[in-house]
């Protein structure tokens, strides 16, 4: 599958469960930072694009996507981190938002993943501005089937 190096794996350790591996991990696109950083840098000077780029730098260093052989594991935050996990038998359907500017500019898009709930309404968990969805998407959808059959 995809190769984790030693440091992300030490870094992410601490939310696995025993015997989990990781297979993917990855963030808001790099191209989304850049001209982010670029765009609103001279701006920032003028205090009008100062939100826009410390909203850029925060989605940054705060969103982190893991998959494992087992779950999607979403942390978001820097002081205060909140971790938001699905296992793929809970996982009824993806959907994959890919806004025209957003693919041009920048080549990112957005997924949600839809997961069985116990209440009335179903959970969706959004995993925001990142490159190359599709194959995102489908490594999440190989990953499903590799745990429904155990293969992995």
């Amino acid at each position: 599958m995809a190769i984790v190096s030693e440091k992300q794996k030490l870094r992410h350790a601490k939310y696995l469960a025993e015997g989990e591996r990781i297979i993917k991990v990855f963030g808001v696109g790099r191209r989304y930072l850049w001209f982010s950083v670029l765009t609103y840098f001279p701006l920032a000077f003028l205090l009008i694009g100062m939100p826009k780029l410390l909203e850029a730098l925060h989605l940054w260093h705060a969103k982190t996507y893991i998959f494992t052989d087992r779950r999607v594991i979403i942390k978001d935050g820097i002081f205060s981190i909140k971790t938001t996990s699905a296992p793929y038998d809970k996982i009824t359907h993806i959907t994959v938002r890919e806004d025209f500017m957003k693919k041009l500019c920048y080549g990112i898009g957005d997924i949600t993943i839809h997961t069985a709930a116990a209440g009335p309404q179903p959970i969706e968990i959004d995993i925001i501005k990142v490159e190359e969805p599709m194959k995102i998407k489908n490594l999440l959808e190989q990953l499903m089937t590799a745990e429904k059959h155990g293969t992995i």
